[in-house]
C-alpha cells in the first residue's frame, strides 16, 4: 500500500550573509568619488568580510555613492577597492556606514585574502 500525496518541496535557500570580521584597531583609508583624484576624505574601517566593509566618518557619505578606497591592507598590500555606500546611520560623533564591494578581477582574491589573515590573526 503506498501512500499518497504530494512529493515534498525543495526548501527555498537563502543566501547565507556572511559575518563580519570586526579589526582589533581601526585601519584608516581614504575614499575618492569614483574616477577623481581630487575631494578624497577620510575614513575609518572598523570591520570586513568579503564583500562588505563597515566604517565610520567625519563626513557625511550618501547613499548609493559610488566610492574608490584606498587602502594597505597588513600581508596584502597597498590597494584600491571600488564601493557603493549602502547605509549610513548619522552621529555627531562620526557617522557609520556600510559599504558593498563592488567586484572587479582583482578584488575577490584580495578580499579573501585579507579575511583568511583575519581568521587565523595573521594580520601584522
Amino acid at each position: 500500500m503506498a501512500l499518497a500525496g504530494r512529493p515534498a518541496e525543495p526548501a527555498a535557500v537563502e543566501p547565507v550573509e556572511k559575518s563580519l570580521h570586526k579589526l582589533s584597531r581601526m585601519m584608516m583609508a581614504m575614499a575618492s568619488p569614483e574616477g577623481r583624484r581630487g575631494g578624497s576624505l577620510q575614513i575609518m574601517v572598523d570591520a570586513v568580510n568579503e564583500d562588505h566593509i563597515t566604517c565610520k566618518s567625519r563626513e557625511l557619505l550618501k547613499e548609493g555613492e559610488k566610492l574608490e578606497l584606498a587602502m594597505l591592507l597588513q600581508g596584502v598590500g597597498h590597494v584600491k577597492i571600488p564601493v557603493t555606500v549602502e547605509w549610513v546611520l548619522l552621529s555627531s560623533f562620526g557617522h557609520s556606514a556600510g559599504l558593498h564591494i563592488e567586484h572587479n578581477h582583482e578584488t575577490p582574491e584580495i578580499m579573501a585574502s585579507f579575511v583568511h589573515l583575519l581568521q587565523n590573526n595573521r594580520r601584522g
